[in-house]
């Protein structure tokens, strides 16, 4: 047995549903399936999804405030005011930067962009940067992924005599900032029929609005933004999004291209890849110093400035992965310091944390612990926290954060990521607070990380065909996520790692003909606790594995699990202690039955009870029938002892068979029978004495019977009393009583042994198997 990470819930679909959506759209039943758990049952809708189009977006004039930002922004460009995008430091604030910049430009307005500095400004709109503008001629600001939670901003731009735009996609505060046009799908009162955009995707709604058209050629920044913020690819995202991602592979963007090809991305890019790899590179600027590198970057078209542009984002990047390595470990050792107080919610804090990676962090202590959690780095000089919040499904950050904002001066986010300031002598009451809630809000089993299953699959259902079929849903990502698929009655044909590093795993399942490639990567450890019977049930992905002009099914393995009782066949003579070593380091719950309790130095070593199978089969010691992992280091006496303990046991999930042959030797491999028996004791008869042991050889050619079983039948016969042996004389004894061999304990030990040594020692990995299995059967009858 193995258990899974996190638990596996089957989505459920209706079948007549499916049934009619596969049959109207001509598309597979999975396909359909699939449609239907993300909420598309109906089949115009589903034709949208699938055959994407910028036909399909809405009108920008839906959204509120749109026509009076687009009448002031034309009346600027009339006049030829000065006009300020401000933005975010983030991937989307920076892609939503540029996009405006571009626009504006391409009008040949008199146009500048302003971002914040994250650690010395913070988040959003202030009141330096207006009063800057100000002074510099600025008579309209745009703001652009920030703004919705400005009101005293809002009301310092009035009274500066700045004209206000604000374009956000966060959520909006009770009160709303007055500006000249407040331009929000989530504001009250709007009707846009999306509200997920991402910042990107406001901004693009104000450029379509502004030029009257699509501004296609900007669809590359808005697939970045709203991919690298991780709102909902569903609706007008997955649009924009699939349609960027194509625009961003024709590499007209020079900044794009220079990034990609410093990050190593060859061949199509995907939203995968905009992810984890160009959406870091383009946020470490604003992380570490400053996200003017990255506008410049996504502006300039000057191929070398490009070049050293992202060679920059990525020299930052990786001091980026650094800081978060070593704020992490941080971290997880404050955690694990005081595991009891941050059961519920984590929240660590520490002078000199680099605010503009906390984010990162607590996605990795979500990763690790998996507790909603809150980063704070602390500024010794003001007393003031600003931190990082990550949650987990059942509990609303934000909500959670309005519940304590009597002690946050400022907070904003949504439901699974939000930020926020505070000061440092509150952090205790804050942490005890959000304790509170969680506690009140989550259940235990949330602490378990849940696994979206989007279908029960079968090897012989898996094609090339099939997966070609469901990429029509990508790009997938947020609301529209990659299908995981369970795949379960397949046996392993092989099992190996893989890698420089041997640290991915590889099998092959097999059921019948069919077979299926299914590799996890970082799960070579894994190989470990697989036995080679195992009946695995993956949860993965489906994908196309192409070798050598080859292309083939193969299962991305995301999660795995073994349902059943596994047998481990560690059976040698040799030295197993760093396996056992191993073994005790991974596993709880480990029990191990020895000869003695002469322990080896290596023994004492192992988190494990430790009986002697004299000890359990007198039966006077309680045996841990909880335990969940069995080592057997020695041979068992009988094997009626060993089927007992088996059967003892309720919760075991592996037994490791450990022991060799060595103390069998000089011992007999098989058991005279009757007649063999009969043809020794009646060559005894026609001499009645022989010299031991000068005549055994002589015996041996009379009979045909080895040197070994004669010495062993003709002690067999001396307890019984057939025969009689003085020095070196053996006589036999006429008329002896009749008397069954099974009378002899010689013979019944060497019955009994021959028996361990059949289902023991010298059978098969598979008979050791089935052995077992019949053992746990019989016991459950």
């Amino acid at each position: 047995m193995l258990q899974s990470k996190t638990r596996w819930q089957l989505l459920e679909a209706e079948e007549s549903q499916v049934r009619k959506l596969a049959g109207e759209l001509k598309i597979h039943p999975l396909t359909a399936r699939l449609l239907i758990h993300r909420g598309i049952s109906n089949p115009e809708q589903a034709r949208r999804f699938l055959q994407v189009s910028l036909s399909e977006l809405y009108s920008p004039f839906l959204m509120d405030g749109i026509q009076e930002a687009v009448n002031r922004i034309r009346t600027a460009l009339d006049r030829q005011e000065k006009i300020l995008v401000y933005g975010d430091y983030d991937a989307d604030g920076v892609s939503s930067t540029s996009l405006l910049m571009k626009v504006f430009r391409g009008l040949d307005a008199d146009v500048n962009y302003y971002i914040p500095n994250r650690f010395t400004e913070g988040y959003g709109l202030n009141e330096n940067a207006l009063r800057q503008a100000k002074e510099a001629g600025v008579q309209l600001v745009i703001t652009v992924d920030t703004g919705i939670s400005a009101v005293k901003e809002a009301k310092i731009a009035k009274e500066l005599d700045l004209d206000l735009i604000i374009t956000d996609h966060h959520e909006p505060p009770a009160v709303l900032p007055e500006g000249l046009a407040v331009i929000n799908p989530k504001k009250p009162g709007c009707s846009y029929p999306d509200e997920m955009l991402a910042g990107v995707g406001v901004a693009f709604k104000l450029a379509h609005a502004l030029l009257d058209r699509v501004p296609e050629e900007l669809l590359d920044l808005v697939a970045l933004g709203t991919i690298a913020d991780l709102v909902p690819l569903m609706d007008e995202n997955r649009i924009v999004a699939a349609l960027g991602l194509k625009e961003i592979n024709r590499r007209h963007n020079l900044g794009l291209s220079a990034l990609m090809d410093v990050a190593g991305i060859q061949g199509e890019v995907t939203a995968g890849h905009v992810g984890f790899s160009l959406g870091p590179r383009i946020n470490a600027g604003g992380r570490l110093d400053t996200a003017a590198t990255a506008v410049e970057l996504l502006l300039t078209e000057d191929l070398e400035e490009a070049r050293v542009l992202a060679e920059e984002l990525d020299g930052m990047n990786r001091k980026r992965q650094k800081l978060v390595e070593e704020i992490a470990a941080e971290a997880c050792a404050e955690v694990e310091s005081a595991p009891k107080k941050h059961r519920r919610f984590i929240v660590v804090a520490a002078p000199g944390w680099n605010v503009g990676v906390i984010g990162i962090v607590a996605s990795r202590l979500v990763e690790k612990y998996y507790r909603p959690t809150i980063v704070l780095g602390i500024d010794e000089e003001t007393g003031m926290a600003k931190g990082s919040a990550r949650s987990i499904a059942g509990l609303d950050l934000y909500r959670a954060l309005t519940t304590c904002g009597d002690l946050l001066p400022q907070y904003g986010g949504h439901e699974m990521a939000a930020g926020m300031s505070l000061p440092q002598e509150k952090i205790e009451e804050f942490h005890r607070r959000l304790d509170q809630i969680a506690g009140e809000w989550l259940r235990e089993e949330d602490y378990i990380p849940l696994s979206r299953v989007e279908a029960d699959l079968s090897i012989e259902e898996i094609s090339l065909e099939l997966i070609e079929e469901l990429k029509r849903l990508e790009p997938c990502g947020m609301g529209n996520p990659t299908p995981r698929f369970q795949l379960r009655g397949a046996g392993l044909s092989r099992l190996q790692v893989m890698g420089r590093e041997k640290n991915h795993l590889k099998m092959v399942l097999q059921v019948e003909g069919d077979s299926l490639e299914a590799v996890g990567f970082r799960m070579g450890e894994m190989a470990a606790e697989i036995a080679p019977s195992a009946r695995p049930e993956l949860l993965g992905e489906l994908s196309v594995n192409e070798w050598n002009h080859r292309r083939s099914p193969q299962f991305l393995i995301r999660d795995l699990r073994v349902p059943h009782l596994q047998v481990f066949d560690w059976r040698s003579n040799g030295d197993l202690s760093d396996r056992f070593r191993q073994l005790a380091e991974r596993e709880a719950s480990l029990f191990m039955i020895r000869q003695s309790r002469a322990e080896k130095e290596w023994i004492t070593e192992l988190r494990a009870q430790t009986l002697t199978w004299e000890e359990v089969s007198q039966g006077k010691i309680q045996l841990p029938t909880e335990a969940r992992q069995l080592v057997l280091a020695d041979l068992p006496p009988d094997v009626s002892v060993l089927e007992k303990l088996l059967c003892s046991f309720t919760s075991l999930e592996r037994v490791y068979f450990a022991f060799g042959d060595i103390e069998l030797e000089g011992s007999l491999t098989r058991t005279p029978d009757w007649e063999q028996f009969k043809v020794l004791y009646v060559s005894l008869m026609r001499r009645k004495h022989f010299r031991l042991p000068s005549e055994l050889n002589a015996l041996s050619r009379m009979t045909g019977l080895s040197g070994r079983w004669i010495g062993f039948m003709l002690k067999v016969f001396g307890e019984l009393g057939f025969v009689r042996v003085s020095g070196d004389q053996l006589e036999l004894i006429p008329q002896p009583p009749k008397r069954p061999l099974t009378q002899s304990r010689l013979y019944r030990e060497q019955l009994e042994r021959e028996k361990v040594q059949d289902a023991l020692v010298y059978s098969s990995y598979r008979d050791l198997c089935q052995w077992v299995a019949s053992v746990l059967s019989t016991d459950r009858k």
